[in-house]
């Protein structure tokens, strides 16, 4: 396949778009579309920018969750409050919150709704912080990237067909 300059220029511009937070590849998909690249080749430059942000965003938020744990046991074992009663009970409510939250909608109501609704990477974080490993949240959330970002393009593709 000879791919112009320009087709390269949108490929490229399409790989940063999904890699940018917030700017998710279901928005930059149609764009690389519209603007003549190659449907395939748009489909995998704003999947692999946006999972290569993801998986960062998985793995140093398992690694900040960790530091955080530590740091707070350490203030505590420090302030006396290790074993405070009232303080123990809100970590409970907090945690039963989380888990309500995990438990209703869980991994794979955060894949469909993260590409939609809070960005890719801040689902990710948002699942290692709820206790989710950096893998599987990662795996939870490129696949609902993958699925969207296909629904994206055929949507495209079938309404450049539909006004051509």
């Amino acid at each position: 396949m000879n791919l112009s300059a320009a087709q390269w220029s949108v490929l490229g511009g399409v790989f940063l778009g999904g890699a940018t937070p917030w700017l998710e590849a279901i928005v930059v998909i149609p764009g690389g579309i519209l603007a003549g690249a190659p449907v395939t080749l748009v489909i995998l430059a704003g999947v692999t920018g946006n999972l290569l942000t993801v998986g960062i965003a998985a793995w140093f938020g398992a690694r900040i969750r960790g530091w955080w744990q530590r740091w707070r046991e350490k203030r505590r074992a420090r302030s006396g409050r290790a074993g405070d009663p009232e303080a123990e009970a809100k970590r409970a409510r907090r945690r039963a919150r989380i888990e309500r939250v995990m438990s209703r909608w869980g991994m794979p109501g955060l894949a469909i709704l993260g590409p939609i609704g809070l960005g890719t990477q801040v689902s990710a974080v948002v699942a290692v912080a709820a206790g989710v490993s950096a893998w599987t949240s990662f795996l939870w959330v490129g696949a609902g990237t993958v699925a969207w970002s296909l629904v994206a393009a055929v949507a495209t593709v079938a309404g450049v067909s539909a006004f051509a």
